[in-house]
């Protein structure tokens, strides 16, 4: 940084001079046209250049454009043609995309090409099309600010029976043969509109108990998940298959068999699976008491047995341990601390497949998240600061559009029970992504009390916001069809979370949404942002991507930096990674406590529920993982699922041991290329193929390709 000179950037602000970054932007114009720097002094006295001018023209700051104007210049001076051409042309693309909107580098353009881009629209055509008209909308997407889901994205505006809804809760199968394999039709018509499911199972009798029909004995509700598996594998969306998450309650007699059925035999591969963990439960394993499991037949007759808590709890943290599932849905904490916990008709009926949206039996959740990052100003120095009055208007204006959106997609839902499911209850998704980023950007480790402060602070004016701006769309439009003051009032989670003033604004109007807040795993937005997907730490400091050109010797793979880290490098003027402040870390570098804490700061807030994975080291415990799911209900998290590095169904890819050599580039392409494909336990990208690097927010993310099924 050189002292006294300020740089005015585009957005208004001012930093000091760094003359780091001004080489750093010369030499990616020189590396992409091939130049040959045999003197790199012609190139490091650019910026005493720039300098010399300012001082000679007596001012303290210079603008942005005008360090680029002397840049240009000085190239042609030293004989750099065509780096100087390359600058130029990098500039004007730039200049052109803030002026239609947003600046996409390689990995995101493929994304929002391959997935949300329709009929080689402009990113203009594409801004108008996603944001239906509102130019508030439009200003938060181009300045990456907000993002609706992916449906939305992909589908706004264009005819087709697609829904705008991620995701679905289906009304749980009936303890009989035909509303069995309705669901199965129901599922089969969900998925063909392109929208992910869940489904409970708990009201199905259990293995052995009698029916009246030519089995005399049912095979148990573990063995229709076959069914639901084999439906969302039939039938894709787009090409691809479907989401589905299968839950059970705690209680359940088949309890054992569906905690084992992964790990058994592998016939279900296409579903996630959680438990429905309630807190007599959780207190009976640290009482060490029996636990009783039970199903009550429709002639009366109770199914019954008693199991150790303990040895329940130990068989699902060494599943958790072995395969990463079942999940744990803290059930009572789930229904317990919503809008709706008090209002005498509403009852969640499950999770949808990344377990953030507990829903009523035929509720819809329509996402859209709030880009954290982008709110920081002055970022990356010591000036650094959260600009909450801009995002708390973001919040009320992303609120607003998610309404829009609903109100479009009412005709959209495939089943007539969804449909009116969305106009009684109208539920929405407001959530975050870039939690990460935004804590490297102004200088804060990930879980330590100054973040987890600053997120407390960011995560109380985003839930007052979000009701406050339902409360005034209801002042206009009128409150959901099913909306009831004095149960409101009564909910412990809307008492604890709002200010008088919002108290008395909902007081006066009432609400729109009876469901406001989650937060998604985002996969494929926050990709496509190229920032941390939802509540998740930063996966990785670099990854490895295939080159789309072939060499010689074939594919050819290389190392890339994780955009936030290629930033921090870029404005300190780091060269090599090891030099990385200590506030950069990793999912694996987060202490799980200090992950908890994270989600636990949020999850106070939130409404709906909150995906996340927690990241853990190979030589992790399976007490440890235990002690991970007791501390995580008793911080009051609906949900918490982890992952270990070397799990049975661990990608081939993962973080490198620090204490291990590097691989040659032989063994990197051996692992890469070879092994994998003769081990069906490694996950392969469906739209690449390459070997799938992150396992984020209870979701994959290609790091070749960026392509997530989320």
């Amino acid at each position: 940084m050189e002292k006294g000179i300020i740089v005015i950037k585009r957005e208004g602000y001012e930093e000091p001079f760094n003359r780091n970054a001004i080489i750093i932007a010369i030499n990616k114009a020189i590396i992409e046209t091939d130049t040959v720097v045999e003197d790199t002094s012609l190139i490091e006295t650019i910026p005493d250049r720039i300098l010399e001018i300012v001082k000679k023209q007596n001012v303290k700051k210079i603008s942005v454009e005008e360090i680029q104007d002397i840049v240009i210049c000085e190239l042609v001076k030293r004989g750099f043609n065509k780096a100087s051409d390359a600058y130029y042309k990098f500039r004007l693309k730039r200049n052109k995309a803030r002026e239609e909107g947003l600046v996409l580098g390689e990995l995101s353009e493929a994304i929002w090409s391959g997935k949300y881009r329709h009929n080689n629209e402009s990113m203009d055509e594409w801004l108008d099309r996603v944001s239906g008209g509102n130019p508030k909308i439009r200003k938060l997407v181009a300045q990456k600010k907000f993002l609706f889901a992916g449906r939305i994205l992909a589908h706004r505006g264009i005819e087709a029976n697609v829904t705008y809804s991620n995701c679905y809760v289906m009304s749980p199968p009936e303890d009989n043969i035909e509303s069995i394999f309705d669901t199965a039709k129901e599922l089969a018509r969900t998925y063909s509109y392109g929208g992910g499911c869940g489904v409970d199972i708990s009201k199905l009798r259990p293995k052995g108990a009698s029916v009246n029909n030519s089995a005399k004995k049912t095979s148990g509700s573990v063995s229709f998940m076959e069914l639901y598996d084999l439906t969302t594998s039939l039938i894709g969306q787009h090409g691809r298959r479907g989401a589905l998450m299968i839950s059970i309650a705690d209680h359940h007699p088949d309890i054992e068999e569906f905690i084992d059925i992964k790990a058994k035999d592998g016939s279900i591969t296409k579903a996630n699976i959680s438990i429905r963990v309630s807190d007599d439960f959780m207190r009976a394993v640290e009482e060490d008491l029996d636990w009783r499991l039970h199903f009550t037949l429709e002639n009366g007759e109770v199914i019954e047995r008693n199991v150790r808590a303990r040895d329940l709890f130990r068989k699902n943290s060494v599943n958790n341990w072995d395969w990463a599932e079942a999940g744990n849905l803290f059930w009572t904490r789930i229904t317990d601390w919503h809008l709706m916990s008090e209002h005498k008709e509403h009852e969640y009926a499950g999770v949808n497949p990344c377990a953030e949206e507990p829903l009523m039996a035929g509720g819809s959740c329509l996402l859209g998240s709030l880009n954290l990052s982008e709110f920081v100003l002055y970022p990356f120095t010591n000036k650094a600061s959260f600009d909450i009055a801009k995002f708390s208007k973001a919040v009320a204006t992303s609120v607003e559009g998610l309404n829009e959106v609903l109100d479009e997609g009412l005709k959209l839902h495939p089943l007539k029970i969804q449909r009116e499911n969305a106009a009684d209850w109208r539920q929405i998704g407001l959530g975050v992504m870039g939690i990460a980023d935004m804590l490297i950007k102004m200088g804060y480790t990930y879980g330590d009390d100054k973040s987890l402060k600053l997120c407390d602070v960011i995560a109380r004016e985003m839930v007052n916001s979000a009701i406050c701006a339902s409360a005034m769309i209801a002042k206009d439009q009128g409150t959901f069809n099913k909306y009831d003051e004095e149960s409101l009032f009564k909910s412990k989670y809307f008492d604890t979370v709002t200010t008088d003033e919002t108290k008395e604004i909902v007081r006066k109007y009432g609400l729109r949404n009876s469901q406001i807040l989650t937060i998604a795993p985002t996969g494929s937005i926050s990709s496509m942002l190229g920032v941390s997907g939802g509540i998740e730490p930063i996966f990785a400091k670099s990854f490895t991507r295939k080159s789309e050109s072939l060499g010689k010797d074939g594919d050819i793979y290389f190392e890339v930096y994780t955009p936030i880290v290629q930033e921090v490098m870029d404005e300190k003027g780091i060269k090599d990674v090891k030099d990385l402040p200590e506030y950069v870390i990793t999912s694996h570098e987060v202490d799980w406590k200090r992950r908890i804490d994270m989600q636990s700061i949020w999850q106070n807030y939130i409404d709906a529920s909150i995906s996340s994975t927690v990241n853990m080291a190979n030589e992790t415990t399976v007490e440890e993982v235990e002690e991970l799911f007791l501390y995580a209900w008793k911080k009051g998290l609906k949900g918490i699922t982890i992952f270990r590095d070397g799990c049975k169904r661990a990608p081939i890819l993962t973080v490198k041991d620090k204490k291990k050599e590097t691989p040659t580039k032989q063994e990197v392409d051996k692992k890469l290329k070879g092994s994998y494909e003769e081990d069906s336990k490694y996950q392969t990208c469906e739209e690449c193929g390459e070997p799938i690097e992150v396992v984020s927010g209870g979701c994959t993310i290609c790091s070749n390709c960026g392509h997530s099924p989320c």
